[in-house]
């Protein structure tokens, strides 16, 4: 696992080089990502070539991540695993739930510790030290970012050789032309960046990082995933996947495909209509940066409208939510969309949500019965407007207890702003699921 002092100390950059560094040299390597993440997670995923799975341990319960793991791992050489924020940075000061040590601990990782040492010389030993006492995973390594020398490394460098029990296994120079633009989420979506990216940070990475004294000292047993079961599809399950909605947990596609749905994909951005479709899933992105495309008289648009009308079975996520609405309003304009929800949107300069949340069914209804929760998770900068009807969940901020309402229902189509994972324990989606 490559896990960090905080945010922002370029964890992607130095996953996603090694993955591809890896890949180049012909190895299988699975990818994951801990917490929810879905631009990291897609990023190291075309890095790979293999699918990237979200290892979470707010949404899902422990042993449930184990088997995710251990699935992403089948047929793998090497597994790498990005973390979150900073290596302790979860849900619960006590415990660090959600964090990159909590997931290490429960997939039994060992840790390349990544430190920001811009304007620091010896005080990253105290970090590294401080870290190795507090984490019950083990810290195998320690690369150092944004090096302004070479006597500056040789000084932290000194430092955490005589005052800690890890071994610098990189050292990264102020390099910030590698780094990927930022946007809503923190950086582009892999889509939206050449090819080459990969491979220029693979080169970036390999030059300054020593990968394979990486793998030497963090080899473990590779975990055993159970068989895998094998249900005849009966039904078809289209997915929305194009530059404007991208963001889907891999284990959701698999929970899916374990219902019996064929996987089928389709671009609202290019007019697609998926006719022959049992169940529509509109997952969250960028909307709003291709609302012309996806206008109110578009072929998709009109044929999701009908579909809903007609009682046909949809979820629909954050960005999903916002394509269902009448139109999103931008710095461009207001822009007209589906229509299938009666609200309308409009793009925020700040950020509206952050963080996961608890979310209970008020009534019962085609999610399920009254009192339900899954635990999920917000990230959006837009928010509803001109909505009169009643709210499907009650949300309750699990960091603070903060209250909001979301989820729309329109005959067998669900929407909301909340991403679930449907690996959670009694999954809210199942109950719709069910009654396809």
């Amino acid at each position: 696992m490559i896990a960090a002092d905080k945010s922002g100390s370029g964890k992607t950059t130095l996953t996603t080089g090694i993955i591809r560094y890896l890949t180049n040299k012909g190895k299988a390597v699975a990818p994951f990502k801990c917490g929810p993440d879905y631009i990291d997670t897609l990023h190291i995923q075309l890095a790979s070539g293999r699918h990237s799975y979200n290892l979470d341990t707010v949404m899902v319960n422990p042993d449930t991540v184990s088997d995710i793991f251990a699935e992403g791992c089948r047929d793998a050489d090497v597994a790498v695993t990005e973390g979150v924020m900073g290596v302790f940075d979860g849900v619960d000061s006590r415990t660090f739930k959600g964090s990159s040590a909590d997931v290490a601990s429960v997939i039994d990782s060992p840790i390349i510790l990544l430190l920001d040492c811009s304007g620091s010389s010896f005080t990253p030993a105290a970090i590294v030290r401080g870290i190795e006492q507090m984490c019950s995973a083990k810290i195998k390594g320690v690369v150092l970012n944004n090096i302004a020398s070479e006597r500056h490394a040789l000084l932290v460098r000194n430092a955490i050789s005589y005052h800690t029990d890890t071994e610098v296994v990189g050292v990264l120079p102020k390099n910030t032309d590698k780094l990927v633009e930022s946007r809503h989420l923190g950086v582009k979506t892999a889509l939206e960046i050449d090819e080459s990216y990969f491979d220029i940070c693979a080169g970036f990475i390999s030059e300054n990082v020593d990968i394979d004294t990486i793998i030497s000292v963090c080899e473990s047993e590779k975990p055993i995933s159970a068989p895998k079961k094998r249900v005849k599809p009966d039904k078809i399950a289209y997915l929305a996947y194009d530059k404007a909605f991208q963001f889907y947990y891999n284990a959701n596609i698999d929970y899916l495909d374990s219902k019996g749905f064929a996987i089928k994909y389709f671009s609202p951005i290019n007019g697609d209509v998926p006719e022959d479709a049992d169940f529509i899933y509109l997952g969250g992105g960028y909307p709003e940066l291709y609302a012309k495309e996806l206008s109110h008289d578009s072929l998709t648009s009109i044929f999701l409208r009908d579909y809903i009308k007609n009682g046909g079975f949809l979820y629909a996520e954050c960005g999903g939510l916002m394509y269902l609405s009448k139109g999103i309003h931008t710095d461009a304009g207001f822009h007209y969309t589906v229509g299938a929800v009666d609200a309308e949107c409009r793009m925020c300069s700040k950020r509206q949500a952050l963080g996961y949340v608890r979310a209970e069914l008020k009534n019962d209804c085609i999610m399920g019965q009254k009192g339900a929760y899954n635990i999920g998770h917000e990230f959006h900068y837009s928010t509803l407007e001109s909505y009169n009807g009643d709210f499907a969940y009650d949300i309750t901020r699990v960091t603070d207890g903060r209250k909001s309402g979301d989820g729309i229902i329109v005959n067998n189509a669900f929407a909301s702003y909340t991403h679930l994972h449907f690996m959670s324990d009694n999954p809210l989606i199942s109950n719709l699921i069910d009654r396809i």
